[in-house]
């Protein structure tokens, strides 16, 4: 995999983290999201918006989640 396409694959935007996320409303509702999952509300957007997320992170996401945000989508190279 050449670098560009290492940079495109990463700018892929995560549309079930980013519905997730607005479907929470609040900011207050999103902190208490993004500290359950062991970040910050930033990350979260920077994944949201194409950025990296390790395996870790990803699960702790998706089980936070309830599913709503799969692992498929947020690393689609480990779990797809």
């Amino acid at each position: 995999m050449t670098s560009i396409q290492k940079t495109e694959q990463a700018k892929t935007q995560v549309t079930s983290l980013l519905s997730y996320l607005k479907k929470l409303g609040s900011d207050d509702a999103t902190e208490k999201f993004a500290k359950k999952c062991g970040t910050t509300k930033g990350n979260l957007l920077q994944i949201a918006y194409g950025g990296s997320v390790s395996a870790r992170l990803s699960k702790k996401i998706c089980n936070e989640s309830n599913g709503e945000v799969p692992l498929e989508e947020l690393r689609p190279d480990i779990f797809a």
